[in-house]
């Protein structure tokens, strides 16, 4: 199966099944015939940029990120990004925030689109998130924003 395909298919899968992680992912992937290794899928995350939400039963789940326009949604999405921020930190120029894991993508774009003007870059991990700005009055700026 072909790339494009392939991230059609998984886009699909989690949007009608709770897949909790890329183990699974790969396995159901397998099911379906789908020649996978746990590295493809990660990067398929990565390019999908896939969050984790709260799960019906419990834990997290991977979900589409939404890019709806319409306010309700944008202050949900807001709403998400805030409780997934468990710390924040500020050095000069530098914001270190850690976050529940999965959700640094939806973080990761949510300060790309309220702080583009301002942001140098923004480095993500599973559970960490590195923003480096402009200047030091920007990246305070953000701190008093984030958190709360």
């Amino acid at each position: 199966m072909k790339r494009e395909a392939r991230l059609n298919f998984i886009a699909e899968l989690i949007s009608k099944e709770e897949v909790k992680t890329q183990d699974e992912l790969v396995n159901i992937l397998l099911q379906h015939h789908i020649d996978v290794t746990q590295a493809t899928v990660s990067r398929d995350i990565k390019t999908l940029a896939l969050v984790k939400i709260p799960a019906e039963s419990g834990g997290y789940r991977y979900d589409m990120p939404q890019k709806n326009s319409h306010k309700a949604n944008q202050l949900s999405q807001q709403d998400l990004v805030y409780r997934s921020i468990t710390d924040i930190k500020i050095k000069d120029d530098l914001l270190a925030l850690t976050a529940r894991p999965g959700t640094t993508s939806l973080i990761k774009s949510h300060l790309l689109e309220q702080f583009r003007s301002s942001l140098f870059t923004v480095i993500i991990d599973d559970d960490r998130v590195l923003a480096v700005f402009q200047d030091g009055v920007s990246a305070k700026q953000a701190y008093q924003i984030l958190k709360y």
